[in-house]
């Protein structure tokens, strides 16, 4: 694609969790379509900053904000900040999550509050500042995840977070809709991030003592296309419907994962 297709050009980003892994990979595909981006991390800063500066060499501009969304008070500051240095908000992609497997009967009161907090209270409290912030015509994307239509073991409290989220965008959609702001949901599946050997030993019988090859090979046997997916395969999605010509998508669940949520159905 043309460098000079810049569909994006003059609007303004905000990734969650985009410090590294799919989120780095979606800031870096907005930033390449055009739009200024708001790096948002938690913990490493450093980290951050690189993305920022890659950001920056395609020719936006581009901060970091830190910001624990399981925290109501900073997801307010980072909309504000991030308003008040870069003048307004059109695009949310909240992709802040965290993974929790578990026998049912260790399951805490302790570990639902956690795996909630982030998964489901967090992104809800994004969407309520997004109704606040974001431009008319602007994007909100939440994330849910392919393990909330497909059963796996020991995963049902995150199952349940995820399809939560699905559940809530078709009332978001409702909520925003008077001000053409469009609010769909990607589940990606099978994506080689950062934590994908480790997942691999708890989602794959025998993961544990599998090579990366091996499981790259039986993650791939889930998708049509015989492979795993990249953050960007999930990057470019993002960028797909945080554009002008995604204005009459809303209100959606969209699989990212290569086709491998048919072997649900």
């Amino acid at each position: 694609m043309s460098s000079s297709y810049k569909p994006l050009a003059g609007k303004v980003a905000i990734v969650t969790g985009s410090s590294r892994g799919i989120g780095a990979s979606i800031a870096l595909k907005l930033a390449a379509f055009g739009a200024d981006v708001v790096i948002n991390y938690v913990s490493s800063e450093s980290a951050a900053e690189k993305v920022a500066a890659q950001a920056r060499e395609l020719g936006v501009r581009s901060i970091c904000i830190r910001a624990d969304v399981s925290k109501r008070d900073e997801i307010r500051q980072l909309f504000s900040r991030a308003t008040a240095e870069l003048g307004q908000i059109d695009i949310i992609m909240s992709n802040s999550g965290i993974e929790h497997f578990g026998a049912l009967e260790d399951v805490s009161e302790a570990d639902i509050d956690k795996v909630l907090s982030v998964n489901v209270k967090a992104q809800f409290f994004v969407a309520q500042e997004a109704h606040k912030y974001l431009k008319d015509g602007g994007r909100l994307i939440l994330i849910s995840s392919i393990s909330a239509v497909w059963g796996v073991p020991r995963h049902a409290l995150y199952s349940a977070s995820k399809a939560a989220i699905t559940g809530m965008v078709k009332c978001l959609a409702h909520d925003f809709g008077h001000r053409n702001i469009t609010v769909n949901c990607i589940a990606p599946g099978g994506i080689k991030s950062d934590m994908y050997a480790e997942a691999a030993k708890d989602y794959l019988p025998g993961g544990a003592n599998m090579t990366i090859e091996e499981i790259d090979e039986k993650i791939g046997s889930m998708s049509p296309f015989k492979r795993p997916g990249y953050p960007e395969d999930i990057a470019g999605f993002v960028a797909l419907i945080s554009s002008p010509e995604s204005q009459w998508m809303t209100g959606q669940t969209f699989h990212v994962g290569g086709g491998a949520h048919m072997a649900t159905s």
